[in-house]
């Protein structure tokens, strides 16, 4: 029961986020516009139909880029303030660059 209580408490936190709708928006567009640059680097180098464990890194590079950012701007810090861990913002930076990839061809 304990672990679940810890697990539910760690879900919580990064739906926290949600409420915080500027922060929450600005990471969703700023993965989606890192998504975007990720996309043309990948088809500058010649990879223009990446397969699905390409896809699933191109995300996971997205997640990872607008965490560095947030921690350039220290808002990671700011939010840690508030309860939020790191992994939400990682979290909230993926879906716009998920949908976005599974729209595009």
């Amino acid at each position: 029961m304990c672990e679940r209580r810890h697990a539910w408490r760690r879900f919580c936190r990064i739906w926290t986020l949600a409420r915080l709708s500027r922060f929450r928006n600005a990471l969703l567009l700023r993965g989606l516009g890192v998504w975007v640059l990720v996309r043309l680097g990948a088809a500058f180098v010649g990879m223009t139909d990446p397969t699905a464990a390409a896809e699933f890194l191109i995300v996971g590079v997205v997640g990872v880029a607008v965490l560095l950012d947030a921690r350039r701007r220290s808002e990671d810090l700011f939010l840690g303030n508030l309860g939020i861990r790191s992994t939400a913002i990682a979290f909230w930076a993926v879906p716009l660059a998920l949908i976005a990839e599974l729209l595009v061809p």
